[in-house]
């Protein structure tokens, strides 16, 4: 990864840098190149202010004063509706590039675009073709896309935004079951895919339902021919021009999409996510990106990996093309390192596990030399500030090369992983915090703060409290609590749940997230736990898992943690999966294991292993009750397949403990060996 830059050996490397440094004059720092560039003139100090004191209300210092029900509309204000994006970026463009693609027929490497114009017409088309041919019927009938990312997957859900059909984006990744219940739930009346092999394993079923109407297959592919079923293509031949219809006046209060919840306490709910909700969401985002001066050139070019379900991703999307900049579609995450040297973004939207797993490979190799540890710890310290430019040039290329911002949400990045792609990739990156019941957006940080592990200030959107979590220490006098949003972004309800709905939005609209924060001392925003989660040990004392295993998953012998604890016990205990990579280059067993199977039920790696998560305790200062008591080896990671990831990736809890029920219970039987190891901490 490095290699390059650290050729040089021993005393020859420090005479190196000590020369270089002496022609190199005042160089400034990161946080002085930030500070100059996307200075948005936030007080780090005081970034929220209470707006009512009684309720604890807070909003970001610059929209103080803002009425959030109108205030966003200043952006875009010609786009009332989703469909009426792509004009507007059309307009901003001179219907420049929109969408790119890379042709899967030939070898050719370049990227092949679509025109602003070129992708009204062809959404145009599909609109039409749903509704006077297919006789949907706007603001009621709805849409299931089922693909991976491509621009077939832009141009269905933009004709049914410029139509008015409701758009139900499932995963790639449901079984068939899965896809089935949820058609049935949404009452769909047409299902589009990116290929017929996508739903093979039910494909009968739905051609026997009456409820489909039709199925739409996005490629060119030979299938046993059948009324219900069609191909994008046959769809744009059979279409001319004279045949787009004027759309349809679109309410901009009514449903644009329903969107699966996470589902991380029980089955994944259906958001109603209306036009306005995620337009003033994304209008929000963009007020506090270019008060930033975080526009063109830095947001030219996006390279789309996440899935288009998710609604982090097509928060990021309806941006770009509300702009008028443009973005390519990498159709697998298999292909992200390929694709980001070929599109050469701009800016990207990732999530942690992306920047936890580029974090570790380097780490991994810069750690088998005693010279590459110095150099990169030299970098990271900015000493001297030149550094940082000659040591990471292969990092910036992991991304592209031209990568001129960040945008990461979904879960917390750790200080150091952070502090790392801050230096080496020397951009600005945004950690944001929202949710899909949010319209994708709550909060993000400014540029300019420097700290670690906060989540910002709330959008221009949005306004915030904390409220006392019943039967915890979490109060809002002392700053930490429930977080609580309220503004235009907040969603409709839950489709055809009106008990779940009025648990979650409160009589004055306030939306309750199931997440629980705190204010720091600048006033900016920490997540520390979901309420679900937090459980309570026989002294009394309440745990928020998630936060310690933030802690914990830092240890490079895991991939997985699992933490939790019964009430009539006085402390935690963990389900670990081992990295296995980790382990077949850093132990020796005493007996002759060969898989990871075996190595679980190695007493020598499970003491490493428990011995190394309760030094990462003492080192970020755990309370004693948070330390681990006993740990588990179990050899299967958690999936989606087995029911312990949503698809989102996050830990499915309930699913978690009943599964390991018993395992659970049974490590409170701590063996002498072990608790010797743990007391001589």
């Amino acid at each position: 990864m490095l290699q390059s830059v650290l050729k040089p050996k021993g005393l020859h490397t420090v005479s190196f840098i000590r020369f270089i440094s002496l022609t190199h004059v005042n160089p400034s720092t990161y946080k002085e190149r930030i500070q100059r560039m996307y200075n948005d003139g936030i007080d780090v100090n005081q970034q929220t202010v209470e707006t009512n004191p009684t309720e604890r209300i807070r909003r970001c210092t610059f929209f103080k004063d803002i009425d959030l029900y109108s205030y966003y509309k200043k952006m875009s204000p010609n786009v009332q509706t989703l469909g009426e994006a792509l004009h507007e970026g059309r307009a901003l463009s001179n219907d420049g590039p929109c969408v790119g693609y890379l042709p899967s027929s030939t070898n050719n490497k370049s990227i092949e675009w679509f025109s602003y114009s070129q992708v009204i017409e062809q959404s145009e088309y599909v609109g039409s073709y749903l509704w006077k041919k297919t006789k949907l019927t706007p603001m009621q009938s709805k849409v299931a896309i089922i693909s991976s990312n491509r621009p077939e997957y832009l141009f269905v859900e933009q004709g049914c935004y410029m139509y008015g059909f409701i758009v139900v984006s499932l995963y790639t990744t449901f079984k068939a079951e899965t896809i089935l219940n949820l058609l049935k739930r949404t009452q769909t009346d047409v299902l589009v895919v990116d290929n017929l092999e996508r739903i093979q394993s039910c494909k009968d079923e739905l051609l026997n339902n009456d409820q489909i109407k039709e199925i739409i297959i996005m490629d060119d592919e030979k299938y046993d021919e059948h009324s219900k079923i069609r191909s994008l293509s046959s769809i744009y031949k059979s279409m001319k021009k004279t045949d787009i219809c004027e759309r349809p006046t679109i309410d901009p209060d009514s449903v644009a999409t329903y969107t699966l919840t996470s589902g991380t306490t029980g089955e994944s709910k259906l958001a109603m996510i209306s036009h306005d909700n995620f337009l003033s969401s994304t209008r929000g985002n963009l007020i506090r990106l270019e008060n930033a001066n975080m526009k063109r050139p830095l947001t030219n070019r996006h390279c789309s990996f996440l899935p288009m379900a998710h609604i982090f991703e097509r928060f990021v999307i309806l941006q770009i093309l509300q702009r008028g900049t443009s973005l390519v579609f990498c159709p697998s995450p298999d292909k992200v390192v390929d694709y980001l040297s070929i599109v050469k973004p701009t800016q990207a939207s990732v999530v942690p596990r992306i920047f936890n797993k580029i974090y570790d490979r380097i780490m991994t190799d810069v750690n088998k030399s005693p010279i590459k540890r110095f150099l990169v710890q030299q970098a990271l310290r900015e000493q001297p500030p030149f550094l940082p430019r000659l040591v990471f040039g292969k990092v910036k290329k992991i991304f592209g090369g031209e990568l001129k911002g960040i945008i990461t949400s979904s879960a917390p990045l750790k200080p150091d992983v952070m502090h790392f792609f801050r230096i080496a990739l020397d951009i600005p990156i945004i950690e944001g915090y929202g949710q899909t019941e949010a319209g994708g957006g709550g909060t993000s940080t400014h540029p300019t703060d420097m700290t670690y592990g906060t989540v910002g200030t709330p959008l221009p959107t949005m306004e915030a409290k904390l409220i006392d979590v019943p039967g915890t220490n979490y109060r809002s006098e002392n700053n930490q609590g429930e977080v609580c949003f309220r503004g235009p972004s907040v969603f409709k309800g839950y489709y055809k749940d009106e008990a779940k709905t009025q648990e979650i939005i409160d009589k004055d609209g306030w939306l309750h997230t199931g997440d629980v924060g705190e204010w720091t001392t600048n006033g900016a925003l920490r997540i520390i736990d979901r309420v679900k989660h937090i459980f309570k040990l026989s002294q009394g004392k309440y745990i928020a898992p998630e936060r310690l295993e933030d802690v914990y998953i830092r240890s490079q012998w895991i991939a997985q943690i699992f933490v939790d604890g019964i009430s009539t016990e006085e402390t935690v205990v963990a389900i670990v999966i081992p990295d296995e990579d980790y382990i077949r280059k850093h132990f020796k067993s005493t007996t002759n294991a060969t898989t990871l199977a075996e190595w679980c039920k190695d007493e020598k790696l499970k003491k490493i292993i428990l011995s190394d998560l309760n030094q990462l305790a003492e080192k970020y200062n755990l309370k004693s009750y948070e330390k681990l008591s006993n740990i588990h080896l179990h050899s299967e990671l958690f999936s989606q397949d087995n029911g312990l990831l949503t698809v989102t990736l996050k830990t499915r809890r309930s699913n978690a403990r009943k599964h390991f029920e018993s395992i659970l219970q049974s490590l409170y039987k701590v063996s002498p060996n072990i608790t010797s190891n743990i007391t001589q901490k």
